[in-house]
């Protein structure tokens, strides 16, 4: 079975060389060399590189005409996994972030133990119902709207 070297990386295919018996397989380092070459004069072929596309995340905001969507809005209360912005008429994704979800975990949770749980408790509601508002605020920021590959769509 022969390897695929257009998927190596530039690091991969110089370890290779380094690796490789060259007296054994001289085919093989002539490939390596050629795709080497290659992918050094022309950087943009690399699967490093992507074709341009940038994702552009956002917060509550089209990703292509940064307009305001609410939270609340027909576009975001979709089933859909591809929405359509309301103002553009072009497609976007909803994803989690999950470093702004941990970011914001531990800040949260010491608010809702040293503020929330006592307000509820003098109110006399339960104290559970600060865990439900931690979360629902946590996964309010945590959500970012993309760009989506108009070929996917």
């Amino acid at each position: 079975m022969e390897p695929n070297y257009s998927e190596y990386s530039i690091s991969e295919l110089e370890e290779s060389l380094r690796a490789i018996d060259q007296e054994a397989y001289p085919e093989r380092t002539n490939e390596l060399k050629k795709e080497l070459n290659n992918r050094l004069e022309n950087p943009t072929t690399s699967h490093e590189v992507e074709d341009g596309f940038e994702a552009n995340e956002q917060f509550y905001k089209c990703p292509h005409c940064e307009e305001k969507i609410g939270f609340f809005s027909k576009a975001l209360q979709s089933w859909s996994k591809i929405r359509e912005c309301p103002q553009c008429k072009k497609p976007f994704a909803v994803t989690f972030n999950v470093k702004v979800f941990f970011v914001a975990l531990l800040p949260m949770v010491i608010f809702n133990y040293f503020m929330i749980k006592p307000v509820l408790g003098s109110l006399g509601l339960s104290k559970s119902i600060g865990l439900g508002i931690v979360c629902g605020v946590l996964i309010i920021i945590s959500t970012r709207l993309i760009r989506v590959r108009e070929s996917i769509r």
